[in-house]
């Protein structure tokens, strides 16, 4: 019997030092410029990082619908690790499957290159894990333009 792991994993290289990296994902400003889905804007985002800490993530669609991403801060190693809860709210029906959780580790390659591996967990359904791996994979093509 095969046995499907409710899980996306990726891995991409970013042209850019790990603590400019690092200061993507955790800046709301940086974040705003490159954290959001296809077809959609990032608006709002607000950050406390600290283990605890919560994050709001909010953009707006073509149509003009919000869709928010929150969460609290599980694990934190500066300029290494995060691992946060993450938890859709929009108008994605698909997309609102409660709690999952976001793992992302940091690994310089290179004076000027970042490894990205992130690890979505908890997405049991296969039309929702490919929306992520879409979704992310998004994501990280404007995290390359957003740090130039």
């Amino acid at each position: 019997m095969i046995q499907i792991v409710p899980v996306v994993v990726l891995k991409h290289v970013v042209r850019a030092s790990q603590p400019d990296v690092f200061r993507a994902l955790t800046d709301p400003a940086l974040a705003r410029r490159w954290l959001a889905p296809p077809g959609t804007d990032a608006v709002h985002a607000e950050i406390d990082l600290r283990v605890g800490g919560a994050f709001l993530l909010r953009g707006r669609d073509a149509s003009g619908a919000l869709h928010s991403v929150t969460g609290r801060y599980e694990e934190i190693r500066r300029g290494h690790h995060l691992h946060q809860s993450w938890n859709y709210d929009g108008s994605n029906d698909r997309l609102r499957i409660g709690e999952t959780v976001v793992q992302t580790d940091l690994l310089s390659v290179g004076d000027q290159a970042t490894e990205v591996t992130l690890t979505h967990r908890r997405i049991v359904d296969v039309d929702v894990r490919n929306a992520y791996r879409e979704h992310w994979r998004h994501c990280f093509d404007r995290l390359q333009a957003a740090l130039g």
